[in-house]
C-alpha cells in the first residue's frame, strides 16, 4: 500500500497532501456557484448584471492593482538608478605621488610618512568599496528580477483590463452571449480537473487510512507473537521447550556440551532463533561461532524439530550438505549414530560429504551400509556424474 501511495503521489507530481481534498472541494463550490451564475445570464439573455459584476472588478481589483503595481515599479526603477549611480562611484582622486612632490616643494617634514598613511588608507577604502559593490550588485539583481516580475504582473493585468473594457463596451448582445459562453466552457474544464484531483486525493487518504489500520493492527500482532513466545518458553510442556531438549540432547551427545537454543522477536515482528554452548557454569561460550560447530547446531535443530512434530502432518526429511566437515572422527561417528537412530523413529536424513571426511575404518568395517549409499559420485567417467551426461 505504501507503493501504491508513492504511485499516486508521482502520478499528481507529489502536490497531493491530505488537507489538498478540502481545498480542492471549496475550489469546487466557487465555480459551480460562478457556473451558476454566468448560465443564469446567458437563459435569461440580459447582461446587466455581468456588465455590473465587470465594472466592479475593472475598478475594486484590476485598476486598483495596475496603480498598486505602477507605484512599486516607480519605486524599484528608482531604487535602481541609485544602485546603478553608486556603482559608479569607485574612483579614489587623491594621488599619493603628486602629494608627495608639493610636500617636498613645500618643505613638509614626514612626507614620506605621510605618503604611506596615505596608501594604507586607500587600500583600506579599496577593500570596504569592492565589498560594498559587492552588496550592491546583489541589491540590484534583486530589484531586476522583482522588476521583471511586476512588469508580467501589469501586463497580465492590462490583457484582463482590456479584456473587460472591450465586454463593456461591446453593443451586441450575441458578442456578449459568445464571451460568456467561452468563459462557462474555461469553468467546467476546470470543474473536471478539479474532480480528477479530488478523485485522486479521496484515493490516496484512503490508502493512508489502510495503512494507519494494518499498523495498528502489525503492533497488536507483535504484541501477541511477543506474549505467545514468552508463554511457550516458560511452559516446560510446550512445543518450544520439547524441541529444545531434543536440540541439546543431540548436542550433547555429539560433543559432550549443553546447547540452549532462544527465540526473540525482532523489530520487524518476526522470530528470531539463537543457538549458544554452554559452560558448566551455563554461560555462553565462543566455540558455537566456529564453522564446524554453527552447523552441527543446524543439524540438530533440524532433527529436533522434526522429531517434536512426528505425530503432527509435518515432513519427514532433512537434507544435509558436508555434515562431517571440521568435526575429529570420534564426534562424526557419536553424529552417524544419532541420525541412525533418528531414522528408526521415521526421519529420513539425506547428507552428503566426500570421501575425506570419512573417519578413519578398517578395510573390512566400513562406516556406510550399501543399502544406505544412494548415489556415489566420481570423476573417472560418465556414470560417475549425477546425470549421467557428458561433459562440455
Amino acid at each position: 500500500m505504501e507503493d501504491k501511495a508513492a504511485t499516486l503521489r508521482q502520478e499528481l507530481g507529489g502536490s497531493i497532501e491530505l488537507e489538498d481534498s478540502g481545498k480542492i472541494d471549496g475550489l469546487l463550490l466557487l465555480k459551480v456557484k460562478e457556473i451558476e451564475k454566468k448560465q443564469a445570464f446567458l437563459d435569461a439573455f440580459d447582461f446587466r448584471a455581468e456588465d455590473k459584476a465587470e465594472t466592479r472588478a475593472l475598478v475594486d481589483s484590476v485598476d486598483a492593482e495596475i496603480a498598486t503595481l505602477n507605484a512599486r515599479r516607480y519605486s524599484l526603477m528608482y531604487n535602481l538608478k541609485k544602485v546603478v549611480a553608486s556603482l559608479g562611484e569607485d574612483q579614489i582622486l587623491f594621488d599619493p605621488q603628486s602629494a608627495q612632490a608639493l610636500f617636498a616643494e613645500a618643505g613638509i617634514l614626514f612626507a614620506g610618512q605621510i605618503k604611506k598613511d596615505f596608501e594604507q588608507l586607500i587600500a583600506f577604502n579599496k577593500a570596504i568599496t569592492e565589498e560594498r559593490r559587492g552588496y550592491l550588485s546583489e541589491e540590484r539583481e534583486e530589484i531586476e528580477i522583482e522588476l521583471k516580475r511586476v512588469n508580467s504582473q501589469l501586463t497580465a493585468l492590462g490583457k484582463r483590463r482590456s479584456q473587460i473594457m472591450a465586454f463593456l463596451s461591446e453593443t451586441d448582445s450575441f458578442a456578449k452571449y459568445r464571451t460568456i459562453s467561452g468563459e462557462l466552457v474555461t469553468l467546467r474544464a476546470d470543474i473536471e480537473a478539479l474532480q480528477r484531483r479530488r478523485d485522486f486525493a479521496q484515493r490516496l487518504q484512503q490508502l493512508r487510512t489502510d495503512i494507519r489500520n494494518l499498523q495498528e493492527e502489525k503492533i497488536h500482532l507483535q504484541s501477541a507473537i511477543e506474549a505467545n513466545v514468552e508463554a511457550q518458553s516458560a511452559d516446560p510442556q510446550s512445543l518450544f521447550s520439547t524441541i529444545r531438549l531434543y536440540f541439546n540432547e543431540i548436542v550433547e551427545e555429539v560433543i559432550d556440551s549443553k546447547a540452549l537454543l532462544n527465540v526473540s522477536v525482532n523489530s520487524k515482528g518476526h522470530l528470531e532463533f539463537r543457538a549458544e554452548l554452554l559452560d558448566d557454569a551455563g554461560n555462553a561460550t565462543s566455540a558455537d561461532r566456529g564453522h564446524s560447530y554453527r552447523k552441527l547446531l543446524c543439524v540438530a535443530f533440524d532433527l529436533a524439530l522434526l522429531r517434536a512434530h512426528l505425530s503432527d502432518a509435518f515432513p519427514r526429511f532433512a537434507y544435509h550438505d558436508g555434515v562431517f566437515e571440521s568435526l575429529d572422527d570420534r564426534k562424526k561417528e557419536i553424529l552417524l549414530t544419532v541420525i541412525r537412530r533418528y531414522t528408526e523413529l521415521g526421519i529420513q536424513s539425506v547428507i552428503t560429504l566426500i570421501d575425506s571426511d570419512l573417519p578413519k575404518q578398517a578395510a573390512d568395517q566400513p562406516l556406510f551400509n550399501s543399502d544406505e549409499i544412494v548415489l556415489l559420485l566420481h570423476d573417472e567417467g560418465q556414470d560417475g556424474r549425477l546425470f549421467k551426461m557428458r561433459s562440455w
